[in-house]
């Protein structure tokens, strides 16, 4: 029977409805028929959806418990009297048994995790959809390496890609470049890393603009650069550090992405006092600007996590403890998670998406949460 024009608009209001709606109530609507289940399980429906929520920032936390285990931090915020209340909850996806070993980075709802046998899976912690990344047979062999990942998202090609930038433990000069596309599931080798390494190992690719970041030093003076690598073309280019920035802390330097934009963080333990430069204006030398956060006893210094309003900031204080600072009234207070004794050094944000890792391949696990 065709459909009626009245019949066909209604559809298209509750399709337009629905699209504004939390990916987690998304998942809810799924039960009431066989038909909801079909056009919000839909990719265009996915990709409509997504697009809706883009704007919005990254406003959850996922992290590796001392167990091993993966668990994702909600925050709410209480209008009438200005708290913030966290809630935890444990991430099980029933066919991994696996102990986690840290959050190598997340991109439009999706994040790149690794187990303690060093095999990643990309995962949706809003659907609990992964997809294990396949072992690549020209790795560098794990003890006698060093390596660091990133994650991010290919417009042009609509393809996740997982970058690896490796060496071998006393070759400081040769630093391979692996890329992994999730459409193809294909691992292939890049090339080389086309300046000097110099940023602590282990860090991961900073995902802003669409390129992931990280710190280097350049021949032949090993000045201070920062050097990305642009998913879509795949080609790397350098971004200049702070001219005011003391070349001697470079390697202190951590590379973090903060409201859309790249920024450098200083953490100054001996004079209790964190230097945060931000990019305002991408690849613009002269946009980066400092700001000062203050007060705080330090061991290990701090590190911003995401915005839970437009003054308040989560921030992660000597990789312990979280706290909300409002950048307006430079005034902080304690937050605290219900249920939570973990170290949160193996934290990264993310957004509620319905993004599959799987794109178009047999879904191995999916549960709305």
């Amino acid at each position: 029977m065709a459909m009626s024009k009245a019949e066909y608009l209604a559809q298209e209001i509750i399709i337009d409805i629905l699209s504004r709606l939390p990916a987690k109530s998304i998942g809810q609507f799924r039960c009431v028929s066989k038909q909801w289940l079909n056009f919000l399980s839909d990719p265009q429906f996915i990709k409509f959806h997504h697009i809706i929520h883009s704007h919005k920032e990254e406003s959850k936390l996922i992290f590796v418990s001392s167990s091993g285990a993966l668990h994702t931090i909600t925050f709410n915020q209480n209008p009438q009297n200005g708290t913030t209340n966290a809630i935890s909850r444990k991430l099980n996806f029933p066919q991994l048994s696996h102990s986690w070993e840290k959050v190598v980075g997340s991109c439009n709802g999706l994040v790149l995790v690794e187990n303690t046998e060093n095999i990643k899976y990309l995962i949706n912690p809003t659907t609990l959809e992964y997809h294990r990344i396949p072992n690549f047979h020209l790795a560098l062999t794990v003890p006698g390496s060093f390596s660091m990942c990133g994650l991010g998202y290919d417009f042009a090609s609509n393809d996740y890609k997982v970058v690896t930038l490796s060496r071998y433990k006393r070759d400081l000069d040769n630093i391979f470049v692996d890329v992994y596309s999730v459409r193809m599931d294909l691992w292939r080798r890049h090339g080389k890393l086309p300046v000097d390494h110099g940023v602590p190992i282990g860090g991961s690719g900073v995902l802003v603009n669409g390129a992931l970041h990280w710190l280097a030093r350049k021949s032949p003076d090993y000045s201070s650069v920062i050097v990305a690598f642009d998913l879509n073309d795949e080609t790397f280019l350098e971004l200049p550090v702070p001219n005011a920035l003391d070349d001697n802390n470079f390697v202190l330097c951590d590379l973090v992405a903060f409201r859309g934009c790249l920024c450098m963080l200083l953490n100054d333990t001996e004079e209790n006092k964190i230097e945060f430069w931000m990019m305002k204006r991408y690849g613009v030398e002269e946009s980066w600007t400092k700001f000062r956060i203050a007060g705080l006893d330090l061991v290990h210094g701090l590190v911003p996590f995401c915005s839970i309003s437009d003054d308040d900031v989560v921030l992660n204080v000597d990789r312990e403890n979280l706290i909300v600072y409002n950048m307006k009234e430079d005034q902080w207070r304690d937050m605290k998670v219900g249920g939570i004794t973990a170290k949160f050094e193996r934290t990264r944000s993310f957004m509620e998406s319905l993004v599959s890792p799987m794109l178009g391949k047999v879904i191995e696990g999916y549960d709305i949460a």
